[in-house]
């Protein structure tokens, strides 16, 4: 996972679980306050109607005992003979009923009276229509007169006023809308429940339906649908009857679930703006990373005038800054690198013209030990320089002495073998010298450096015992061994590098900065001509195998015998070397699609043709893997080219190898990078 895709993850989590956790939390106080507000409307709502209802029962008992008729008038209604309750109403009936209404007229107090005679029958019965909520319906007289304590369902009523021996009269008030419609403007339903039975409801709950009520606290019940809900007592006449505010359950959940929806869509939302500010501000901390891995991608390359923009004064503006600073100082320490370098090889040219014009390396180790000799006045000189194994050392050149005579010293033998061996000069003298060392009475040797190995040692003779080397002429010869050495050494290394920089140390053939040395110049031509070129890439199939199996000494033996075999396959105008591993190229000069399939196929046919020859075992067969890519059809550029050439190396491979793969045609309408 790249690192702004981290980023972005990382930014998305540290905000999205805090705003999740506040969102739950949020959620629950939502819910919690919605409950809560339920629970404050119930009690607001007992608080409301228990006040109205002692009122209008206060008032009631009030009116019946104000308005009771006089004996007189009660007596000449009572003459009227009333059919019984629930017969065919006679004339007789109806005037008892209008003097009865006549109580109710203009009064909001009182909903209906009963007239009853000296035996407790009722003799009359004057009401206003109820206004009853859905479910109930209006009461006979012989049901309210028959209720025990003066409630029953939709009605309640006064006790009996007596009216003399008359008989007496009872006033009443309907549990309808009128009463529990007022105290339905709330969002909480209003019911009254009498020993347990429901007796009026706004809920919808039937009337009779059993409810259990307690009065500590919020409860559950069932009216009609499951509640929570709040009771108070009813005093007076109504002490056992309860009057109950009730919210349904279903509203809290249906809030529970619409405050969840609410908040998983804002989190959703949330959740999606979250992931476009991550993936920007991602951009915007990697892009200068991703600016900087290109600058120094490019000073490795050897771009050293590369210098990035700095967009701000920020930290990021500060490290693009430094590495403008950097590559500015490294360019400086560069230009100082040479500067020296030039300043060391005029010294060097200075130490001696022949140093400077020779370039035959036994020619510059004469002259360096004929002016080593002639800086000291020395009468004899011998280069001692390590064999290959570096124990002993011959004498490649001598001045004044016999070459023939001098033979090999081996290592911390003698004075000679003992500078080599110590790296320090040392001086010599006839006694101490070794059996192939010159036998004679003055002598210094002093050590060449060398990087590596044993270093080469400039010895110095006199034949006259009086005439010692001075410390001057010590220090002389260490300067011009110094200078000698590292000239030597150079022309040596310059020599070596220059060959292992551009040859592969294995097989023997080109390498890799070769082969884009020479694409350059064949692309230059191939523009200017317009010419086509191509390229090969070969790998070695199964080359693993053949490590693993015979050993990588065999898998050496391999490589070198597959690269002679293309070299030879090619022209001079073609250029062959090891890419790396077991992959090699070919950079097939003025060659198109066509000739480029023919020559791929030709190599593929000559490595496979026989089986390669190891040492010591039986001989290998092996085949060769290939893509083709020709300019400028596949690409422009050297990386296009070889990503095409590779793509088709891949093809091959999959498609069972030993076999050649043309690259992939361009997409329509897309530009090959350059």
């Amino acid at each position: 996972m790249s690192l702004q895709r981290r980023l972005t993850l990382f930014f998305v989590l540290i905000v999205i679980l805090p705003l999740a956790a506040a969102a739950l939390v949020m959620q629950r106080a939502v819910v919690d306050r919605f409950v809560q507000a339920a629970a404050d409307d119930r009690r607001a709502a007992l608080d409301a109607a228990v006040p109205v209802f002692k009122q209008r029962v206060k008032a009631l008992d009030e009116r019946v005992a104000a308005a009771g008729p006089s004996r007189r008038w009660f007596a000449q209604t009572l003459s009227v003979r009333r059919a019984p309750l629930g017969g065919p109403a006679g004339g007789g009936r109806a005037s008892v009923d209008r003097r009865l209404g006549r109580l109710l007229e203009d009064e909001s107090v009182m909903d209906f009276v009963i007239a009853l005679d000296r035996e407790g029958a009722v003799a009359g019965f004057a009401l206003e229509r109820p206004r009853y909520l859905d479910g109930f319906g209006a009461p006979g007289a012989r049901a309210i007169v028959a209720s025990e304590r003066g409630i029953g369902n939709g009605f309640f009523r006064t006790a009996e006023i007596s009216v003399g021996r008359q008989g007496s009269l009872i006033g009443g008030l309907w549990l309808d809308g009128d009463l529990l419609g007022i105290l339905q403007r709330r969002p909480s339903h209003m019911s009254l429940v009498s020993n347990g039975t429901v007796i009026a409801s706004t809920s919808g709950a039937p009337v009779a339906v059993g409810a259990r009520v307690t009065f500590e606290g919020p409860f559950a019940a069932e009216l009609g649908q499951p509640v929570s809900a709040d009771a108070r007592h009813l005093g007076g006449q109504g002490a056992d009857v309860a009057v109950v505010a009730s919210t349904p359950t279903q509203r809290v959940a249906d809030a529970q679930r619409g405050s969840l929806t609410a908040m998983v869509q804002l989190l959703a939302l949330a959740l999606m703006a979250i992931l476009v500010l991550a993936h920007l501000l991602a951009r915007v901390i990697t892009q200068p990373l991703m600016e900087l891995t290109a600058g120094a991608t490019a000073v490795a390359g050897g771009d050293l005038d590369y210098e990035m923009e700095v967009h701000s004064i920020d930290e990021v503006g500060k490290l693009a800054s430094s590495f403008n600073y950097m590559t500015a100082q490294l360019r400086a320490t560069i230009r100082e690198l040479s500067a020296s370098r030039d300043r060391l090889q005029r010294a060097v040219f200075r130490v001696g013209e022949t140093l400077r014009s020779t370039s035959d390396t036994n020619s510059m180790l004469a002259s360096i030990l004929n002016m080593a000799g002639d800086a000291v006045e020395a009468e004899a000189a011998v280069l001692w320089m390590p064999t290959p194994t570096g124990g002993e050392l011959y004498p490649a050149v001598a001045e004044g002495l016999d070459l023939a005579q001098l033979r090999r010293v081996p290592l911390a033998s003698g004075g000679v073998g003992m500078a080599a061996r110590t790296g320090a000069p040392l001086k010599l003298n006839a006694g101490a010298a070794s059996a192939g060392e010159p036998a004679l009475p003055v002598g210094m040797a002093v050590p060449m450096p060398s990087r590596e190995g044993t270093p080469s040692v400039l010895a110095l003779y006199r034949h006259d015992a009086g005439k010692p080397f001075t410390d001057e002429d010590r220090s002389t010869v260490v300067f011009l061994a110094e200078q000698g050495g590292v000239a030597i050494e150079n022309v040596m290394l310059h020599e070596e590098a220059r060959r292992l920089s551009l040859t592969d140390g294995l097989t023997g053939v080109w390498n890799r900065r070769y082969v884009q040395i020479q694409f350059r110049k064949e692309l230059a031509g191939a523009i200017r001509y317009e010419r086509p070129f191509s390229l090969l890439l070969l790998d070695l199939d199964h080359f693993k195998d053949i490590n693993d199996s015979y050993g990588h000494q065999c898998g050496d033996e391999v490589l070198v015998e597959l690269s002679q075999r293309v070299d030879n396959g090619l022209r001079e105008v073609d250029t062959f070397a090891r890419f790396g591993g077991e992959e090699f190229l070919c950079l097939l000069s003025e060659t198109d699609e066509e000739g480029a399939l023919i020559k791929a196929e030709k190599i593929r046919k000559l490595i496979k043709s026989a089986p390669v020859e190891r040492t010591g075992g039986q001989p290998i067969a092996v085949t060769v893997s290939i893509g083709v890519a020709t300019f400028p059809f596949y690409g422009e550029s050297f990386d296009t080219l070889l990503h095409a050439a590779d793509r088709a190396l891949y093809r091959a491979k999959r498609k069972g190898r030993d076999q050649v793969c043309l690259a992939d045609p361009p997409r329509p309408g897309l530009k090959i990078a350059t």
